[in-house]
């Protein structure tokens, strides 16, 4: 084997045990810690499967807590105790990692390497999010998506794809953003458009809120405003976009809906990232 075709995967959720499954596919010999054991190498003793492994792949996010590791399963050592094992040569892959933890990394003479900057990962891995907006839409409403009022807070990557999903269902959208050249946009794409600063004024006329951003956007202002049976679905990362406590003071339904793609297409959102490490790896020259 390749000094690169040896996998150790710390953690995660659904995906990395897909991901697993597909490094495996691909000629890879795969070990996993602190996951549930399946067809893989389930290992026990972390520090030496570190040692023993020329790439360690974390999760996405690495960390929720900035103390412990994500996984599905309780991991006994603590990140900085794991950091602590990674050495010099190792490559690292991993998605939203943070400036210190890299920082650590690079300190000890790791590569690494954040999945979740590639265009290509995170392109991809807006199909499942997008899915799994519908599918919350569609488990917490009891009428039909076509002719209600739906308003798409962002128009990034997830915000462009949800409303052409919504408005392919016969929704009305209108997309709420803060800069009038994605107004524009939207309106050449066939949607309404709408400032975020004036929302307030319409916000009653709306079912559905889907919010993308990762800063507060639907405000108190705006909540004092919509029906009280409005849905809104935050999709955004860490600090998300909506006031939650005010939603719950108003009785107003307000999900929290992160790393959606690891909960309705994990075997798509495995993949997807094991094909990003594949090309980074072939880019960097290693395969």
């Amino acid at each position: 084997m390749k000094p690169t075709d040896n996998f150790l995967i710390i953690g995660g959720d659904d995906r990395q045990i897909y991901l697993a499954d597909h490094l495996e596919k691909l000629g890879k010999n795969v070990s996993i810690y602190g996951l549930p054991e399946k067809s893989m190498k389930c290992v026990n003793n972390l520090k030496k499967s570190i040692d023993s492994n020329d790439i360690i792949v974390f999760p996405l996010p690495v960390t929720k807590d900035n103390r412990n590791v994500f996984s599905l399963i309780p991991i006994k050592e603590t990140l900085e105790e794991i950091l602590n094992c990674i050495g010099e040569d190792k490559l690292v892959f991993a998605g939203m990692i943070t400036k210190g933890i890299e920082s650590k990394l690079k300190k000890n003479g790791a590569k690494v390497f954040d999945y979740f900057k590639r265009e290509d990962v995170t392109l991809m891995n807006t199909v499942p999010t997008v899915q799994g907006i519908l599918k919350e839409v569609f488990q917490n409403i009891d009428y039909t998506v076509h002719s209600s009022k739906c308003a798409v807070f962002g128009y990034g990557r997830v915000a462009k794809i949800t409303a052409d999903a919504l408005g392919s269902l016969g929704a009305d959208v209108t997309v709420c953003v803060r800069k009038g050249s994605d107004i524009a946009l939207a309106e050449i794409n066939g949607f309404k458009g709408c400032k975020i600063c004036d929302f307030n004024k319409i916000a009653d006329e709306f079912n559905i809120l889907i919010n993308t951003v990762p800063s507060l956007v639907i405000d108190r202002k705006i909540l004092e405003c919509v029906n009280k049976d409005c849905l809104i679905i935050d999709v955004a990362s860490a600090p998300f976009g909506t006031d939650f406590s005010s939603a719950f003071e108003f009785g107003i339904k307000a999900l929290q809906c992160p790393s959606l793609p690891g909960k309705v297409a994990p075997k798509t959102a495995g993949k997807i990232i094991g094909n990003g490490i594949i090309n980074i790896l072939k880019e960097e020259g290693y395969e």
